[in-house]
Parts: structure tokens; C-alpha cells; sequence
């Protein structure tokens, strides 16, 4: 980077064809990683207005492409593009609506871009814009993303600073270099400096959609979800995982019924942990992928308020509460990736602080034969238990069938449901058998969750197809867990979705059994991925204290990590530059020349004595190299007079140009030469080894 800052600023003059290329690259680059987020008019209008500009400029200045790409119609053309992100998003303050106006200004600067102060602006609004793909994924392939971007921005300020052409290849060797000079220090400010607690920018909650469980469920819904193989989050837990049985998230609990659809209770009140002895307990961490929703999930029963604090002095940071119905959930919207800790006791009933209220037993006016039959059902029963037992019976021995694509149902889905179409997903049993609980005056409910998990290495995957639906039945004082889908599928708890259902069933690709390449690319992939998140993402204040434990040493204070790094990053600076880097910043260009032609001659094996001049040099080599005593001749000539005659400077940039030339063709030669010795000298050990 020293060398591109000495190079001195950008010129402000118009902007030539090589740093327009150079612009176009890394914008294009720039742009690319954001194609996966924005609306497609967004990306195309910005990517196509980037590539009519790169056109443009190879045009003649009088063509209607040049005309259209005027200052005062690019300055329209930005105020459109405001107005037109505010009506398709309806706000203009949020993360979306802001990255895509970033997005097509920056494209409508490059488009107006004429002198050197404009591609300034531009390369720092693009450094802007590189790093807002973050603000929607942080795994590794954004990451991977980024790596050419940055070189290609390096390339467009060292084309831009450059005062004599030179080829493409140079400067992405030179910023390459620098990059990697300039790891060592990054993963130090990485490791030693301070971690916040908390992210660095704060944005509102944009409402955009996102796969995962709602607030409500109508007929159909889950199967829907379970059509999806994207992953709702990974679990890593302490010890053994539980048994597939008891791989029961708990999610929204819905209590409010109208007869078709089914919502949460907004009224419910604030519940309590359950406790239990360390021994029943299981403690894990979750990493929830964003939905965009405020609830969290864990295993039935919580045992703890998840724990998601990014520093010792923030515990709970998450703020997290539970309630009657032993919903957790955030205050705020869950809109990136959460990890946080919780502790489970693996029970499928618990006793609540209070009896159920009348939500529990609504039933809206419809379903009358359902209702009709329940009751009849129950009259034939000596208890609620025998009747819950009857009802999860009658699932089994009627032909009722499982299946993601149940038969349409209209205004009394419960009763088509249960003697018409006879086939539904697992939101169809929870739902018939909360109404014939409810209607002979057993208070239940309907808990959506999810059922299941894959593991991947030492944690879990839950996906979006393992959507689930139960009930649960108010019963001796206590509410206890009831699965209806059991009863028609019991493969669905013991061996998952792809195992229950018929074998031509549209189940997800990754929800199958069997280990095909596919699946296990995807699967080590998610490793890798879960692990970029472990280790760089949740790079935390309390992962770095674990840190200076695992090397044996104490939380070093805020003074000291200020030393340490000082001490580190300034001896990594030295060595990068050494003595002699460090003097050759002094050298004027010309003799930065002279010392590319000794390296040259040095690779012949003709190397300059302390006190020797360039003429003298120059005769050396002439004598060792006679085949091309004129080109020698010719170099040396002209480093001589460039350091020690009075020219012209048009007569200076000639010399210069040729002497360029020279040295290219000179590089040549002593690169074969040093080839020609090289094997010289392996004949002759050769030689002696074998005499």
C-alpha cells in the first residue's frame, strides 16, 4: 500500500480508456455478490447501465449512447431510481431500500464519471457498497465473494495512480502481494482487539418474506413448508443428542380457533422455567437462521431463558421471555443469525401455574359432525385418558393416509377432513384432534414446532421440511404432549418425513435417507459453513477469553493487548520491509531502474561490485555476454544519461521508454542464461557424485 500512496494522487484530468476497463471490473465485481439479494430490475439497471458506460467509451463522443450518458440526464436518472426503490418497497428507511439506492447510485456515478476526482468517489462508494452484502449473509461464500472484489478494486487505485502505463498482470501481483502482507496484521487486530457486544450499525427490520413458521396454521400450511429443504438452524449439544422421539422443538403454540384457521393467543401471560435435577438436564446451543419472526425454539421443556450474550458484562442480551403456554420468544425480530444456549428437561407434560382459560376450549360454529362424534366417542369412555387413547385408536385402524398433498378442503375442514378425504400432513391430525378434545370439554391446544434433526459432524442440521404439528391435551392437572400423526405414521417420530411418506412423494432432496453425492457435497459444505460462523462470526468477547485459556494465560487487560499488538504488528512491519525496502523508498525513479538492471545482470551470474559504476557494470557484462553487447551497451547508455545528463523532459520520457523496452528483452536473456547455469551446476554435482 506504500507504494500505491506514493505514486502520489490521482491526476485530475479526464479519465483514460485502461482506468475506465480498471472502474468496470471491479464495479462489476462489486456488484455481483448482490444479485443473490436484490430485485432483479435492481440488478439488471445497475449492471446494465455499468456495462453501457464501459461501451460507451469506446465509442465516438458523438454517438446517442455517448448523448444519453450526459451529466444532467444521469442526475435524473438518480432521482428516478430513488423514487422508484420508495414505491416498490413502500419505505425508504431500512436495510433493502437503502442498499438497492446504493446499489444504482453507485452504478449512475460510474455512468458520469469524466475526471480523476470522480473515480475517487466512485472507488470509496464502491469499497461502501462491497461491504453491504454482509448485512444480509455472512458465510463463507460471501467471503469467497469479497476476495476478488478487493483485488479488483486494488488494481482500479493502482491503474489510477500509476504515471506510466503498465501491464494488468503488474498490478494485481502488487495488490495481491499487499493483501497477503497485510493478513498477519489483520488476523491480529481479529484476534486481540476488544470485541463489542453487540453489532457495529443497528438497521430497522425490513418486512421482507422469509421461509419458516407463522403465527397462524390453515389446512396445508406445514406440508407446504415441509416442501423446503432450507435449514432453520444447527444444534450443537453437550454430550449425547437425544433420541429422534424426543427431538420435539417447541415453536408458536396456537390457541384461537375459527373453525378453519388456527392463530396464537396475543393475550397469553408470562410463564415460568421448569425445573428438574442437573442430571434430566441437556444443555446446547442453537444457531437460528433469521425468519424474521420473534420466537426461538427449543426442545419441550425449557429449563432456562435462552442465553445469547456476546459479553460477560451483557448476560441475556437476547431478552428473551417465556410464556403461560411455554412460548419463548425475542422483544425484537429475529433478522440474522442468533446463537444462544438453552437447557432442556426432555418431558412431554409439565404442570401449569394456572388453570387453562376459555381459548382453550373455543370451538367455532362449524364442524358439527366432528363435534357430533366426539361426543358420541367420549359417552363410550370411563375417562379423558381412555378417550384420548379412543381417538388416537381411530386414526389407526381407519384408513386415514399421510401425505404432503392433501385433498382441497372448503368452509368445515375438519369434518371433509375426517370422513371425506381422509388424507392429510401433519397440521390436519393436530387440528381434528384439538376439535374433538375441545368439543367434549377437554381443554388442548395445537403446538407447531419442529420434529427431528440430521446430524452433521458434532452438531445438528433441523430443516424446514422437519415443520411440524402436535397437540397437546389438559389432563389430570397437567398438559401433556399428544402426537395424532403418530398414530397414523409412527415412522415420522422414529425415522423422520422422507420414511413416512410414500415413496413417489415430491419429499426434498436433502430431507431423503441414503448418502448420495449430492447430499454429502451439501452436507460438508453446511460444516464448513457452521464452522466459519463458530469461529469467525461468533467471534466474541467470550470466545476470546476462552481463547486465552487454551494458551495458558490469563485475560490480558485493555493496556496490554495494546502492547501486544503494537509489538507484533510493528516487528511484522520490519521484516516485511526490511533495511532495504525501507531505503529504496527514498530512490528516485531512475535509480529504482538501476537497480532493476543489476537484478537482471545478477540472474546471469554477473553481479556489481560495492564500488562499481554503470559503465563499469556494463563493460563486465558486455565481456560475459558479447552476443548482446549492443542491447547492454545501449541500457547502460541510458541510465547514464538519465541520472547524469541535463535532457528535456520529452527526451527523458523517450529514453525512458525505450530503456523500458530494454530491460523487457534483457530480462529475457539473463532469465535463459540463469536457466543455462542453473543446469550447468547440477551436471557438475552430478558428476562429482557418481566419480
Amino acid at each position: 500500500m506504500i507504494a500505491l500512496l506514493r505514486s502520489g494522487k490521482p491526476r485530475k484530468m479526464e479519465i483514460n480508456t485502461r482506468s475506465i476497463d480498471a472502474m468496470a471490473v471491479m464495479l462489476l465485481l462489486t456488484q455481483l455478490p448482490h444479485v443473490f439479494y436484490l430485485p432483479i430490475w435492481v440488478s439488471f439497471s445497475g449492471i446494465g447501465l455499468t456495462l453501457l458506460k464501459w461501451r460507451s467509451i469506446r465509442l465516438d463522443k458523438a454517438t446517442t449512447l455517448n448523448w444519453i450518458l450526459t451529466s444532467r440526464l444521469i442526475v435524473v436518472l438518480a432521482l428516478s431510481c430513488g423514487l422508484l426503490v420508495k414505491a416498490y418497497y413502500g419505505y425508504f428507511i431500512g436495510r433493502d431500500p437503502c442498499v438497492a439506492f446504493l446499489f444504482l447510485l453507485v452504478a449512475c456515478k460510474f455512468a458520469e464519471s469524466r475526471k480523476s476526482s470522480d473515480a475517487t468517489t466512485l472507488l470509496c462508494l464502491s469499497g461502501f457498497l462491497l461491504l453491504t452484502q454482509y448485512f444480509y449473509s455472512q458465510n463463507m461464500l460471501s467471503a469467497l465473494l469479497t476476495i476478488p472484489s478487493v483485488i479488483a478494486l486494488g488494481c482500479a487505485l493502482s491503474v489510477l495512480t500509476e504515471r506510466t502505463p503498465r501491464a494488468l498482470s503488474l498490478h494485481r501481483r502488487l495488490v495481491s502481494k499487499l493483501l497477503i502482507q497485510g493478513l498477519p496484521i489483520a488476523a491480529l487486530l481479529f484476534i486481540l482487539f476488544p470485541r463489542l457486544p453487540g453489532p457495529i450499525w443497528s438497521l430497522p427490520d425490513d418486512s421482507s418474506a422469509t421461509i419458516g413458521l407463522s403465527d397462524s396454521m390453515s389446512p396445508g400450511e406445514i406440508g407446504n413448508l415441509s416442501q423446503s429443504d432450507e435449514v432453520a438452524f444447527r444444534v450443537e449439544f453437550n454430550g449425547e443428542p437425544p433420541e429422534a422421539s424426543e427431538l420435539y422443538w417447541r415453536g408458536p403454540v396456537l390457541s384461537n380457533f375459527d373453525g378453519k384457521n388456527w392463530t396464537i393467543n396475543p393475550w397469553a401471560d408470562s410463564g415460568r422455567i421448569e425445573s428438574g435435577g442437573a442430571r434430566e438436564a441437556i444443555s446446547y446451543t442453537v444457531t437460528l437462521e433469521p425468519h424474521n419472526k420473534k420466537w426461538l425454539f427449543a426442545l419441550e421443556q425449557a429449563a432456562s431463558l435462552p442465553d445469547a450474550s456476546e459479553s460477560r458484562t451483557a448476560k441475556n442480551a437476547l431478552k428473551a421471555v417465556i410464556s403461560s403456554d411455554k412460548q419463548i420468544t425475542s422483544r425484537s425480530m429475529i433478522s440474522k443469525v442468533t446463537r444462544y444456549k438453552q437447557t432442556s428437561l426432555l418431558r412431554d407434560r409439565y404442570t401449569p401455574t394456572k388453570a387453562p382459560g376459555a381459548l382453550d376450549l373455543h370451538l367455532a360454529n362449524k364442524n358439527p359432525k366432528t363435534r357430533e362424534f366426539a361426543e358420541t366417542l367420549h359417552n363410550e369412555t370411563s375417562s379423558n385418558v381412555d378417550y384420548v387413547n379412543d381417538v388416537l385408536e381411530w386414526f389407526n385402524t381407519q384408513p386415514y393416509s399421510y401425505t404432503l398433498q392433501p385433498s382441497l378442503l372448503g368452509d368445515n375442514p375438519v369434518d371433509e377432513f375426517m370422513f371425506q378425504t381422509q388424507n392429510g400432513f401433519c397440521g390436519h391430525y393436530a387440528s381434528a384432534f384439538v376439535v374433538m378434545m375441545r368439543s367434549v370439554g377437554i381443554p388442548a391446544r395445537v403446538v407447531t414446532g419442529y420434529l427431528g434433526g440430521e446430524m452433521n459432524g458434532d452438531y445438528m442440521i433441523v430443516r424446514q421440511s422437519e415443520a411440524h404439528a402436535w397437540a397437546e391435551v389438559y389432563l389430570q392437572g397437567q398438559w401433556v404432549r399428544v402426537d395424532p400423526t403418530a398414530a397414523v405414521a409412527p415412522s415420522r417420530v422414529n425415522l423422520g418425513l422422507a420414511e413416512a411418506l410414500p415413496n413417489d412423494s415430491r419429499v426434498p432432496m436433502l430431507a431423503k435417507a441414503g448418502s448420495g453425492w449430492i447430499k454429502r457435497a451439501s452436507l460438508r459444505w453446511d460444516s464448513i459453513n457452521h464452522g466459519w460462523q463458530r469461529m469467525i462470526v461468533n467471534f466474541n468477547d467470550d470466545t476470546q477469553s476462552r481463547f486465552w485459556k487454551n494458551i495458558g494465560m490469563p485475560d490480558p487487560k485493555l493496556w496490554q493487548l495494546m502492547v501486544i499488538l503494537m509489538l507484533l504488528a510493528t516487528s511484522w512491519c520490519l521484516w516485511v520491509l526490511r533495511p532495504t525496502k525501507l531505503s529504496a523508498l527514498s530512490l528516485t525513479e531512475d535509480e529504482k531502474t538501476f537497480r532493476v538492471y543489476c537484478r537482471y545482470l545478477n540472474d546471469a551470474d554477473i553481479k556489481r561490485a560495492a564500488h562499481e559504476t554503470c559503465a563499469q557494470l556494463t563493460e563486465k557484462a558486455i565481456q560475459q555476454l558479447p552476443e548482446h553487447k549492443d542491447l547492454i551497451g545501449r541500457i547502460g547508455t541510458s541510465l547514464d544519461k538519465l541520472r547524469f545528463e541535463q535532457t528535456s523532459k520529452k527526451q527523458k520520457q523517450m529514453l525512458r521508454t525505450q530503456l523500458k523496452r530494454d530491460l523487457r528483452k534483457l530480462a529475457i536473456i539473463t532469465a535463459r542464461e540463469k536457466t543455462q547455469i542453473f543446469a550447468k551446476k547440477a551436471k557438475t554435482k552430478l558428476i562429482a557424485a557418481t566419480s
